[in-house]
């Protein structure tokens, strides 16, 4: 178990890997979102609980999952030019990854679930137009080092951005989406939450949101 005295702890330091089990998915509103906030279970584990509620989205790029902040404040000045206060003018989170899998569920969320149709010959088409910014559940979960596992949780995740899907002889194929945080009611106003769960640490249930709606 690790020492909470120490003054330095390594288990706590570390690169950023996919977590076996499953790197992302989106989940289906109808989950109770409190289940997410259990670590100790993988996407994988989530997907069995909840068989055609949760859906893995497949392989990530080795760049792993990008969160950006874009934080603006505004100074209020007295007479003489001097800042006196300061406040908060714009805040907004996000979340860019890169998707791998041309499969059925990850070009869902690219295109939007209208835009998706699986013909009967099990070939797929995709229709390519503005209509893809649905809101979605999105789970992130990393391996911060052998012990450390981070769950991030998107309530209300929003495609914006898309980066150019580049087809060539030396790279893979991939889906690079910009997913908007939105301030979530079910998380009293947070853009998103992480979960950290030290495995060396005797199971604790994260606190998961108080209330949902």
């Amino acid at each position: 178990m690790a020492d909470t005295n120490a003054i330095y702890n390594s288990n706590y330091v570390g690169a950023a890997k996919g977590r076996p089990g499953g790197y992302a998915a989106v989940v289906d509103a109808s989950v109770d979102i409190k289940s997410l906030f259990d670590v100790k279970k993988t996407i994988k584990d989530l997907i069995a609980a909840n068989p055609g509620k949760i859906k893995s989205l497949g392989y990530i790029s080795e760049d792993g999952v990008e969160f950006s902040l874009d934080l603006s404040s505004e100074d209020k000045n007295d007479w003489g030019g001097n800042a006196i206060s300061s406040s908060i003018s714009k805040y907004s989170e996000a979340a860019k990854v890169t998707f791998l899998e041309s499969a059925e569920t990850i070009l869902r969320v690219i295109y939007g679930d209208d835009n998706v149709k699986v013909e009967t010959d099990g070939s797929i088409t995709v229709r390519h137009n503005p209509r893809f910014t649905a809101p979605r559940i999105y789970i992130f979960d990393a391996v911060i080092n052998e012990t450390t596992v981070k769950r991030s949780i998107i309530p209300i995740g929003r495609i914006f951005e898309r980066d150019t899907v580049k087809q060539n002889s030396s790279d893979f194929l991939g889906y690079t989406p910009t997913i908007k945080c939105m301030p979530a009611e079910v998380f009293d106003g947070d853009t998103y939450r992480d979960v950290f769960y030290d495995t060396t640490k005797a199971a604790v249930t994260p606190a998961a949101p108080s209330q949902q709606h």
